[in-house]
């Protein structure tokens, strides 16, 4: 099986032994006890380390994105072979990845479907990206602890910098020449210290967030290589499905609310029409037969002001206005 590029921290950590060999045994400046000791711990430190993060997030990260891969390239040959959609196919398998992390995420998409499809009047249904995403990706590795490792790298290399500094300084004589003289040796080996384990930090730190960008970038991609093959081959997305169901239920009961409304009217519409047929009452309380004057009818017309069958009729000031 494929394994991703976490491979390359353990042979990077046996090299680094073999430097840090080199420069305290094999450089001709002698053993330094202290030197030694300090180089055990933080390799014993860092190796931990590096074995917990293969064993615990990249590998089976990596298994599951080689399973994924292999998976993808199945479904397009099944569909190659069948021509439809696979999920009737697919929906009794319970081992489609043949890896036990994905599998089970599976295993709950289809109970969930199932358990939708049910209960829901409409045929509503779950996604699978509700199941295999990126923060599946996140929960398996191990994001969170595996992001701080490499500034936890770093500072063990400057702890040992400032080990290495106090044990320099500790014995370091300043009374008189030879004192300072006899002081130079420690000092210096306190300062290899200090710049040895700052560059084994700084190594494992930037190879180890290498590592770490790389495999969860390559899983991050065959996620979403997956998730667009299984939509394109299996089943598509449960997005687009479901609002579909939703705009046709709306739709449906717009027309049962439109149906129910114009049902409730019917009889106000009726009793409206029934009672505008009644003759029409003054303010008075008579009723009040309707006006035929407008209409030219049987009612005499009013006389014309100048009618010579007309009294004159008085002015202002109380006077006939007939004419003399």
């Amino acid at each position: 099986m494929k394994t991703g590029s976490e491979g390359i921290l353990l042979p990077v950590y046996f090299i680094m032994i073999g430097v840090a060999v080199c420069l305290n045994v094999f450089s001709g400046s002698g053993y330094d006890p202290v030197n030694i000791v300090v180089n055990i711990c933080m390799f014993l430190i860092i190796g931990c380390i590096i074995l917990w993060a293969n064993t615990r997030c990249f590998m089976p990260v990596s298994r599951m994105v080689a399973r994924m891969r292999y998976t993808i390239q199945t479904i397009e040959i099944d569909f190659d072979k069948s021509e439809s959609y696979l999920w009737r196919k697919y929906k009794s398998k319970n081992k489609l990845f043949d890896n036990k992390l994905l599998d089970e995420r599976f295993n709950e998409y289809k109970l969930e479907s199932m358990r939708m499809s049910i209960l829901s009047e409409h045929g509503l249904r779950c996604d699978i990206e509700d199941y295999i995403n990126e923060y599946f990706i996140d929960a398996t590795m191990k994001k969170g602890m595996l992001s701080i490792i490499p500034g936890v790298l770093t500072g063990l290399g400057i702890l040992g910098t400032f080990v290495g500094l106090s044990f320099g300084l500790q014995n370091f004589n300043t009374g008189t020449a030879a004192a300072i003289t006899n002081s130079i040796a420690p000092l210096m080996d306190g300062i290899k210290i200090a710049f040895h384990t700052s560059i084994y930090g700084m190594v494992f730190s930037l190879i180890f967030n290498f590592v770490y960008k790389k495999n969860l970038e390559d899983a991050y991609r065959t996620v979403d290589k997956f998730l667009e093959t299984y939509h394109k081959y299996v089943l598509p997305k449960a997005e687009s499905d479901n609002i579909q169901i939703l705009v046709n239920s709306i739709d449906a009961m717009g027309e049962k609310i439109a149906d129910c409304i114009a049902e409730a009217m019917q009889p106000a519409h009726h009793d409206y029409y029934e009672n505008n047929t009644e003759p029409d009452i003054d303010p008075y309380g008579n009723e009040s037969e309707p006006s035929m004057a407008t209409y030219g009818n049987d009612p005499e017309p009013a006389m014309a002001p100048y009618d010579n069958d007309s009294e004159p009729s008085a002015d202002l000031y109380g006077n006939d206005s007939g004419l003399e």
